[in-house]
């Protein structure tokens, strides 16, 4: 029921939101994501599947049009990135808060200043107290296999919520390799048509959220976070389903590489890639270690990963972000999660990857050596961020000396 084809992670895209039926796309075009707006617009003047294709004039406007074809009652897709997204911010809420299940994808895009056309998480994870879903994918496959997931989770009446799912700037959008994609039909029968109530008509003039008293805000919220917990339960239900229909992997909400866990590392992304090989490596030569690849973000999975690393003795997690002045965002989730529990493990932290910057088999196996061993820098009680693969002749203490504005 699945055929092998060569897409990279924007065409995986493409190909999941023809497959899923998609009815409205408002977008507009920004780096790394400009080659699937080609695949989707080809599909549609070709008459692969009906759809309102509407190029916009900002990622601002395509949120607003978003909210606006899913509160009529359409399936909608739209995508961003980087500064496009956190342009779109304010909507992001509108969409959550006005429960439509919109389905976007983030082709993460590390944040100016300095510019940068490659990968890391900040752009993503600047929004990810916005109420919206967030699916972080490890290759292509799972590109294509979570569009689809997150149209049947988005538009369950347990959920009605908007999602995300998000890949990497060049290491998957631009990036080929072999993806099992489902047939179609197959998919339109497991799907079903779109489950979107429409609250908006013309023929029945209603206001969109109108000011709201004391006595109302917090419930609005409190039921919009109940959503988001049950969230927790049908996104491995719909991936199961999925599993079953088409023969693809089970995706949870993590994926545990088995092995001794006395020394876990923890990350997400692509970087899961790179780490599973690096702990099979390391199991191959007597060093006890495991992964765990946190897919789903938000809603946090809190419980299943206290689950996993309950018997630990070192966690180190790896972060392909920076909360300036904080730490790396998964680094801070991790040690709340695991808060209480009867003996925690030691948490360290690590950022590495930033801006697209190539991290290395070796350089985990020796980060997972030294994190077992409690050698340097894991030989003190965690609190500080750890960089991976600094190039020390380029840092610059004194800010002024070190500005990224271009000189003649």
């Amino acid at each position: 029921m699945r055929t092998v084809e060569l897409l990279t992670g924007n065409q995986a895209t493409a190909r999941a939101v023809r497959l899923a039926g998609v009815q409205v796309i408002p977008i507009y075009p920004i780096t790394p994501q400009s080659a699937m707006l080609g695949e989707i617009v080809r599909d549609v003047e070709q008459g692969r599947f009906p759809c309102e294709f509407i190029n916009m004039e900002s990622d601002y406007a395509a949120m607003a049009a978003a909210i606006g074809a899913s509160l009529g009652g359409t399936r909608v897709f739209t995508a961003t990135n980087s500064q496009g997204l956190l342009f779109m911010a304010e909507h992001l809420y509108t969409a959550s808060g006005s429960r439509c299940p919109i389905v976007m994808a983030v082709v993460n895009r590390g944040i100016s200043v300095p510019h940068t056309r490659y990968a890391d998480h900040n752009d993503a994870l600047a929004v990810s107290r916005a109420g919206w879903i967030q699916v972080f994918c490890e290759d292509a496959q799972e590109v294509l296999d979570t569009c689809l997931h997150l149209y049947k989770v988005c538009e369950d009446p347990r959920v009605r919520l908007p999602a995300m799912f998000c890949y990497e700037s060049f290491i998957h959008s631009n990036t080929a390799e072999g993806v099992a994609v489902p047939d179609p039909e197959a998919v339109v029968r497991w799907l079903g048509p779109p489950r979107v109530e429409a609250l908006l008509d013309p023929a029945d003039v209603r206001g969109l959220n109108p000011p709201t008293p004391p006595e109302w805000y917090t419930e609005f919220k409190y039921a919009e976070q109940q959503a988001m917990t049950r969230a927790l339960t049908v996104l491995p239900e719909v991936a199961a389903a999925y599993a079953d229909a088409f023969g693809a992997p089970p995706r949870g909400l993590l994926d545990v590489t088995e092995g001794e866990r006395r020394c876990v590392l923890v990350t997400m992304g692509s970087l899961a890639k790179t780490a599973r090989r690096a702990v099979r490596e390391l199991a191959a030569e007597g060093v006890p270690a495991a992964l765990c690849k946190i897919r789903v973000y938000r809603p946090f999975p809190v419980e299943a990963l206290r689950e996993v690393l309950a018997g630990a003795e070192v966690v180190v997690t790896l972060d392909r972000n920076c909360a300036t002045g904080a730490h790396g965002a998964l680094y801070e989730e991790v040690r709340s999660a695991l808060y209480g529990l009867p003996r925690p493990p030691r948490v360290h932290g690590v950022i590495a990857g930033l801006g697209g910057r190539d991290v290395t088999v070796s350089q985990l196996k020796d980060l997972i050596q030294r994190a077992a061993r409690r050698s340097s820098p894991f030989d003190a009680p965690d609190g500080v961020a750890h960089w991976l693969g600094l190039t020390r002749d380029r840092v610059r203490d004194e800010s002024p000396q070190f500005h990224p504005v271009a000189r003649r």
